[in-house]
């Protein structure tokens, strides 16, 4: 049904365009068809480069990410090379555990030696602000540096490291100018006792050194922008002043960070609306500081370039427009004019005026329309003269079958004449024949089905046999046994007198024996059996059917016509086959499917399906 409802629908439609002329269907359709391409290429294009270049410069700036990444890597390998450095000096192992029992004079003397031993270390890194040593109970043991900070927040760098999973953690810091700073918090375990913790190490590092010396130099694109953050997406270091340390930026941004991971390369960037702004975002995670290096590019700088492509399509539409509709006028031309000369010589024809011709035109479709209207126009004068010629021939053929009717009744008349004569002789062989011989001629010229009742095809064979008798006499005897159901069942006409015509002429021989021939009918399923059985001499069907005359000694036509006609009516899977034993007999088996009138056509197309 919704396929025969759109079929309609598109009936409708073609029929509405009926009501426009073929210029203005011309010039819309040329408009379709020019600009139409030209606008779903222009989109598709627009959305395949956009894609394209998303595509690339996600990955590039991924790839830059990744390498900025191991930048910074190694950037912070060297701090933590440092911090190293201090936890295992002999100094910081041996102060800390007696730290808070010095005196003041001890304390200092302490520090003194740290800093002679450690200073040309800690100084050969230009951007480090300061390095604190502190013990447990938080204590300032060593301080190196120029910078103070709050005391609430080196508490909590003590207190994030020692619920960190790793001996060092990351984070960004301020100090008490509110100057950004990046800290590495680590723990202090004995050198002899890797399970007693003797206090902590806090380097603080300068955030625009160390911004200047790993991504810094790195521009993305126009309107891009890259920080860090760490594990809980607080911004460590920037270089956008809308981006602040200190405070988580873009939640749902740094979600889709955090969530693409470990995803390869090319699905770590996606879209995302930052600042009321679809952006681009690509992602590195570092994963010696637990940090995520976050890149973003506005779509705006992506799609610059579309602008003017964009305008570059609007002006080839236009030329498009422009040229379709001077096209479109010219084919109209080329058609308009061969059109009217086609109506002007179809009113002529329409007239009777059938002596004209178009005559000679171009080799295109009107050119042949046009010599196609000629050639029609000279059959229809053929075809006018021909009906005149064939009435004339119907008129005398209806003659000619008035007088024929004459002969099949003057022929029946004759033989009922002869009949009656025969009967007023006392010949009663002789009358019966002339019946029966009556009675197969009529249902042979005058009855023209060629599929009858069971019934009437064995009052044929009765009346065959009759006439036999005359010539034969005793030498055979024909018995029925047909149950009355099947009787109605419609067969081919003229199938069961060939067979037994076959056991009269060759059951009995030259012997002079009688032949004994017994016609059954059974029903089988959706079939009926019909067995015609002699007690004759027989013949060899292998014999027989080497030889190919089968048929040939089965009375020769009847039974291939036979055969052959029940296969043309109902198909493979019925006909007739005979087995013979030689001095025995032979039985024929006609094998037809159960047809009552009305349905012959039915079973014949299920038969043969």
């Amino acid at each position: 049904m919704p396929r025969l409802s759109s079929l309609l629908a598109l009936g409708r439609s073609a029929l509405s365009l009926r009501r426009l002329s073929i210029k203005r269907r011309l010039l819309a359709a040329f408009l379709i068809t020019s600009l139409l391409p030209v606008a779903v290429v222009a989109i598709y294009s627009n959305q395949k480069y956009e894609a394209s270049i998303t595509d690339k410069l996600s990955a590039s700036s991924t790839q830059v990410l990744d390498q900025l990444a191991q930048n910074t890597t190694r950037e912070l390998e060297q701090y933590e090379t440092l911090s190293e450095t201090i936890i295992i000096s002999k100094l910081i192992q041996g102060g800390l555990p007696k730290f808070s029992k010095m005196a003041d004079i001890e304390k200092s003397e302490l520090r003194t030696r740290i800093k002679d031993e450690l200073g040309q270390q800690i100084f050969s890194i230009s951007n480090l602000s300061n390095v604190i040593v502190l013990t447990n109970d938080g204590q300032s043991m060593f301080d190196l540096g120029f910078e103070l900070y709050p005391e609430t927040r080196i508490r909590e760098l003590t207190a994030l490291v020692a619920d960190s999973k790793s001996n060092a953690y990351w984070t960004g810091i301020r100090n008490n100018r509110g100057s950004s700073r990046i800290a590495l918090s680590r723990r202090i375990f004995a050198e002899n006792n890797l399970n007693r913790q003797i206090g902590y190490l806090i380097i603080v590092i300068d955030e625009k050194v160390f911004s200047r010396n790993t991504y810094e130099s790195v521009d993305l694109g126009e309107g891009s922008s890259i920080y860090l953050s760490d594990a809980a997406g607080v911004v460590v270091s920037s270089l956008s002043p809308a981006i602040g340390q200190g405070s988580l930026y873009q939640e749902k941004v740094f979600e889709g960070v955090k969530d693409r991971r470990q995803a390869s390369r090319a699905a770590r960037a996606f879209y995302a609306d930052v600042g009321g702004q679809r952006t681009l975002v690509t992602s590195s995670y570092i994963r010696s500081a637990d940090w995520y290096l976050v890149g973003m590019i506005p779509r705006s700088f992506l799609v610059s370039e579309l602008s003017v492509l964009r305008h570059n399509v609007v002006l080839i539409c236009f030329l498009i427009l422009l040229l379709a509709g001077m096209l479109a006028m010219w084919i109209y031309i080329s058609i308009s004019g061969p059109v009217r000369k086609l109506l002007q010589y179809a009113n002529q024809v329409r007239m009777g005026q059938l002596q004209q011709k178009i005559g000679p035109s171009y080799p295109d479709e009107m050119g042949i329309l046009a010599e196609t209207i000629d050639r029609m126009v000279g059959r229809l004068k053929e075809l006018i003269y021909q009906v005149e010629s064939e009435q004339q021939a119907k008129r005398d053929a209806e003659l000619a079958m008035l007088q024929a009717q004459i002969n099949p009744h003057f022929l029946f008349n004759t033989l009922n004449s002869l009949k009656w004569s025969a009967m007023l002789g006392g010949n009663d062989a002789v009358s019966q024949g002339i019946a029966s011989l009556s009675e197969l001629l009529r249902n042979t010229i005058l009855v023209k089905e060629e599929l009858i009742p069971l019934d009437r095809e064995l009052d044929n064979l009765t009346h065959y046999a009759t006439i036999q008798r005359i010539r034969y006499g005793d030498s055979f005897e024909l018995a029925l046994a047909i149950e009355d159901e099947l009787r109605d069942c419609l067969v081919p006409k003229f199938i069961l007198q060939p067979i037994v015509e076959n056991s009269i002429l060759h059951g009995g021989g030259d012997e002079g024996r009688s032949v004994r021939i017994k016609v059954t009918g059974e029903r089988d399923g959706a079939r009926v059996r019909i067995r015609i059985r002699d007690d004759g001499k027989g013949f060899d069907a292998a014999e027989a059917g080497a030889r190919g005359t089968t048929h040939a000694k089965l009375s020769g036509i009847g039974i291939g016509n036979v055969d052959e006609r029940i296969r043309l009516h109902f198909g493979a899977p019925y006909g007739l086959t005979t087995v013979s034993v030689v001095q025995e007999g032979t039985e024929t088996t006609i094998v037809l499917p159960i047809v009552l009138k009305g349905e012959r056509d039915d079973v014949q197309d299920s038969d043969r399906g």
